[in-house]
């Protein structure tokens, strides 16, 4: 019997079985994939909500791969660097310049300019001077300069530049429409759209407390195209994040299918063996259990305890385990009724011997595969919770990308890469669970 053989059976049954071979790998490269996210990007998990952390990058950038359908108009970030030329120096304070130059092909301009310049001692006092390819100038202040500085930091700059051009400073002032102006021709078509191409020069003055010195420094063109899956509104890589839910989902999805099965087939086997009222009574509260509404009863509970991972997949078996219960149950009813069980009984062994001996050896297989088939159902909904909001303090995880993305209207902007990628993950990780359940369902039940 398949019972009897062992766990021989279920890998000879996968391997054999051409889905279940093809689940193998799939998890196989999975779990590869999780632990190359823990041990290469484990430090980056606390910084996903950390916007400062993603100030370099591109927002809303679609996935890299478009930019070779239409290279003058969907590009990668450009990065720039100089060598600092001190300019002057006292005793008082010390002034640097750093000179840039770039040329300027494409059709768009850039979604943003960051200006990253790191010091050994804070930054007194910067200065941009912006100089177009017909010698136009434009100079960019901030009143509290930082190392990390986007168009934003000189919306009054620009903003005088842009009403000086074009009668008027436009309602919707985003970093992009910054970046029309500092690359759009002069005049009152500033911002209708071109781009002046050519020789563009960049004269950054920058003033510092004595004998400061600069440890880095670079220009971000920041472009609209970015990574295998692109960016989100914060410039958060969709594709690190999908990285970084593997090992969250897997787990989850093991650790509450585990635990529920388990849980499921005790109960459900001790309540199937003894009988009487005690099963009846048993089998009353696992129905009670089964007919709670799953996710409004989660969602109340994580909204007020907030979970870790850990408590939140004990919340998640607690409302799956009746399901494999009744299972667990109508087998041990079945297994009650075999020869070898009265024959025990007469013998006079106890019952807890027949128990272990006899029925949760018999109800093990079906543990085995169930909880294969059980880990797509609890990743969903763990997954759902994250999309609601309710995820654990310091998880990225696929539902909490969807849930900004939702809260960030990407359907209604056309940024459906936020939603596709995470959303097929969700989707894509179930499917070899589901192809393993199956095979070893067959070593169990003896299915064709």
């Amino acid at each position: 019997m398949a019972a009897e053989t062992g766990i021989k059976l279920y890998v000879n049954t996968i391997i054999k079985n051409k889905s279940g071979l093809i689940g193998l790998i799939m998890i196989i490269f999975f779990v590869a994939l999780s632990i190359y996210a823990v041990t290469s990007f484990g430090k980056v998990s606390p910084q996903w909500e950390n916007s400062v952390y993603w100030e370099t990058y591109p927002k809303n950038a679609m996935p890299y791969w478009m930019s070779y359908f239409n290279p003058s108009k969907i590009f990668g970030t450009k990065t720039i660097s100089t060598s600092p030329l001190s300019i002057y120096s006292s005793s008082s304070y010390d002034i640097y310049q750093l000179n840039y130059n770039f040329t300027w092909i494409k059709d768009k301009p850039p979604t943003d300019v960051v200006f990253y310049i790191e010091t050994s001692s804070p930054i007194q006092a910067m200065q941009i001077l912006w100089t177009k390819p017909d010698g136009t100038n434009i100079t960019l202040s901030s009143n509290s300069p930082t190392s990390i500085t986007d168009l934003i930091s000189y919306s009054s700059s620009i903003g005088n530049y842009i009403s000086q051009q074009i009668g008027y400073v436009p309602s919707s002032s985003t970093s992009q429409t910054y970046s029309q102006a500092l690359f759009g021709y002069e005049g009152k078509n500033l911002l209708n759209g071109t781009v002046e191409k050519g020789l563009y020069k960049v004269s950054i003055t920058i003033v510092t407390s004595p004998n400061t010195k600069i440890l880095s420094n670079k220009i971000y063109l920041e472009g609209n195209a970015y990574g295998l899956f692109g960016t989100d509104i914060y410039g958060r890589p969709i594709d690190l994040g999908i990285l970084l839910g593997f090992p969250n989902a897997l787990e989850i999805g093991l650790l509450t299918s585990i635990i529920s099965v388990i849980g499921g087939v005790i109960v459900g086997g001790i309540s199937g063996f003894l009988g009487g009222k005690t099963d009846s009574a048993m089998n009353w509260i696992t129905l009670v259990i089964l007919v709670l509404p799953a996710l409004p009863f989660l969602v109340v509970l994580s909204y007020i305890m907030r979970p870790n991972l850990f408590l939140e997949a004990l919340l998640i078996a607690f409302l799956s385990w009746p399901f494999y219960a009744i299972i667990a149950r109508s087998s041990a009813q079945s297994i009650k009724n075999e020869t070898f069980v009265e024959a025990d009984k007469v013998l006079g062994i106890p019952s807890y011997r027949i128990f272990f001996t006899h029925f949760l050896p018999r109800l093990t297989p079906f543990a085995i595969a169930y909880t294969a088939l059980g880990v797509p159902a609890a990743i969903i909904l763990v997954e759902t919770l994250a999309f609601l909001g309710l995820t654990p303090t310091g998880l990225v995880t696929w539902g909490s990308i969807l849930n900004s993305a939702e809260s960030n209207l990407a359907a209604v902007n056309g940024w459906w890469w936020w939603i596709l990628f995470p959303g097929v993950m969700i989707i894509l990780v179930s499917i070899p669970f589901v192809m393993i359940g199956f095979s070893i369902e067959k070593a169990v039940f003896g299915g064709k």
